[in-house]
């Protein structure tokens, strides 16, 4: 039996490769997304009763509470939550001089506090599915003693505080037997990555899949590449 995974920004991308991949292992799918793409819209027609998207703006608490109250149509339990939706703002890669903070506010409720708020409504679910595991995607860019960037500093410092929420998050619900992971899962080419990345993200997402299917247990490391190697915080 498959399990029942709830996952935000699937409609293209890395969201979208692992939809697909994770459909076609069988697994059931909830999507929040602000919009649906074409290819979404296709796999559905696949898998109409394993792939269920709800709208939602991740950014805001009450409509997560609306989507979350209808995934609770669909389900009674999640075995997952993938927190893969999130923003670049600064791609611009400017010196500090010419920073626009104006976009620094947004960048965080969307990859720091917009995960967390999506577990708070999450967890009714998950505490009653078998996997248990929560997954915030993050990046080698929110590792403080791997930091090499000069620029950047929204999406890094977003990182660096998604990765602190994953491990208070960790710590708050370690005796509940549900795990946490930051993940990063690599650089592949997308909006957000660029056409430079060597990789693309269904050749992201197929470890990625293999790591959650067989996730590391409660006393395992919690910040990982896609491989499951311990990064430093």
């Amino acid at each position: 039996m498959g399990n029942k995974i709830l996952i935000t920004g699937a409609n293209r991308g890395l969201g979208l490769a692992l939809t697909e991949q994770l459909l076609a292992a069988g697994h059931t799918l909830h999507t929040l997304n602000r919009h649906e793409s074409p290819a979404l819209l296709k796999l559905k027609e696949k898998y109409p009763q394993r792939l269920h998207s709800v709208f939602c703006e991740l950014t805001d608490e009450g409509c997560i509470r609306a989507a979350m109250a209808e995934v609770c149509r669909f389900t009674d339990a999640l075995d997952m939550v993938l927190n893969n939706a999130a923003v670049h703002l600064d791609q611009a890669r400017l010196p500090l001089e010419q920073v626009d903070f104006s976009a620094y506010l947004p960048a965080f409720q969307a990859n720091s506090v917009g995960p967390l708020m999506l577990v708070k409504y999450a967890l009714p679910l998950l505490r009653k599915g078998n996997k248990k595991l929560i997954v915030n995607f993050s990046s080698e860019a929110g590792s403080i003693g791997m930091c090499w960037r000069k620029s950047e500093y929204s999406y890094c410092m977003t990182k660096a505080a998604l990765n602190m929420g994953s491990r208070i998050l960790q710590n708050y619900l370690k005796d509940e037997g549900i795990k946490v992971l930051a993940l990063h899962p690599g650089w592949f080419t997308s909006d957000m990555g660029g056409a430079e990345a060597p990789i693309s993200p269904a050749e992201a997402a197929r470890p990625i899949v293999k790591l959650i299917l067989d996730s590391p247990g409660l006393e395992g490391p919690m910040f990982v590449d896609s491989s499951g190697v311990e990064l430093e915080w």
